[in-house]
């Protein structure tokens, strides 16, 4: 049964070979053939094993230490797509002489065998954690709902407009950015986005140590995921684009043109890493308005129907997405 622990880590060591063989798949004009597509897919699914195993896990009253390890390393390697880009990116600024894939490799193989030694040790027991400070949890939330309003939900509106055309989503870029990239913005912006990643590794942290059923075992693998998502992306714009290479952070930006997302072995990264970036995000969002709605005696089942079409909605927001930044457009 144990033998299941090492599945996420190996599912993420396996990522970035996948995306490698959906781009060598590619036939003339960078056509998708079936394999194309089982692999694109397969890459697709490398983060599902570590959030089934987390939430399996999760459901533990009293995980013992092994138990926990495992489930903070599926917890992990849900987060494979922007551990992967970032890792891409940094190696480039650093100029690394072996890239990322050999660092990639070396790193999950030794997670692996600490998944192996986690399942293979005789159980330690350990004792659940409390529940986070009410404090941590009401800056987090009212952090989170300052960056939707000052920047998350004009930027995704952006690149959503892209759906219909690339014009409409620089006219609504630019005219957003007047905003979110004002003097006085963008620091503040800046400290609340890192405040949320370390007030969110805290929360992830101690509740990673609690029983949780599926809603909340979702919420702790899209923060997993936004953990590594949200720095990395930072790390793109400020340090790679503005600072490094002095390039716009526009459209062109996000797809890789002018090569594009599917086209490029570099660039298919993004794919994944965009797509479960806005599900994550949005999901997130979802299962956190869900648990202060729960504190202000909405019911269960009523909660239960708006968050799960809160991810419903996730997930058609991140397709549509994804959609504009390999091409499709409406107009």
């Amino acid at each position: 049964m144990k033998r299941v622990w090492l599945v996420p880590a190996a599912a993420a060591l396996f990522y970035p070979f996948l995306l490698a063989a959906f781009h060598a798949s590619l036939g003339a004009g960078a056509h998708l053939g079936p394999l194309s597509w089982l692999c694109l897919g397969l890459a697709l699914a490398a983060p599902i094993p570590g959030a089934i195993l987390a939430a399996r896990l999760g459901a533990l009253v009293a995980p013992t230490r092994n138990e926990l390890t495992a489930k903070r390393i599926a917890l992990l390697s849900v987060a494979a797509p922007p551990i992967f880009t970032t890792l891409g990116v940094v190696t480039y600024l650093v100029k690394s002489p072996l890239g990322d894939l050999p660092i990639w490799a070396a790193a999950w193989l030794v997670i692996i065998a600490i998944a192996a030694r986690a399942a293979l040790a005789p159980p330690r027991p350990t004792t659940p954690a409390a529940e986070p400070p009410l404090r941590l949890r009401v800056a987090h939330g009212i952090t989170a709902a300052f960056v939707i309003l000052v920047f998350l939900a004009m930027h995704l509106t952006s690149h959503l407009s892209a759906l219909w055309n690339v014009p409409a989503e620089r006219a609504l870029m630019g005219a957003f950015r007047t905003i979110y990239r004002a003097h006085v913005v963008e620091p503040v912006l800046v400290t609340a986005l890192l405040f949320l990643c370390a007030s969110g590794l805290a929360l992830l942290w101690t509740h990673s140590r609690r029983a949780a059923d599926g809603f909340r075992s979702l919420q702790l693998a899209t923060g997993a995921y936004l953990l590594f998502f949200v720095p990395g992306h930072m790390n793109s714009v400020f340090v790679y684009a503005r600072t490094a290479l002095g390039i716009p952070t526009d459209w062109n930006f996000a797809t890789g043109a002018p090569a594009g997302m599917l086209a490029d072995a570099w660039n298919i990264r993004l794919l994944p890493h965009y797509l479960y970036g806005v599900f994550a995000v949005l999901t997130h969002l979802s299962l956190g308005a869900r648990a202060v709605a729960l504190e202000h005696g909405v019911s269960p089942a009523r909660a239960a129907r708006w968050t799960k079409a809160g991810i419903a909605g996730a997930a058609v927001v991140a397709t549509a997405i994804i959609a504009a930044m390999v091409g499709a457009h409406l107009a």
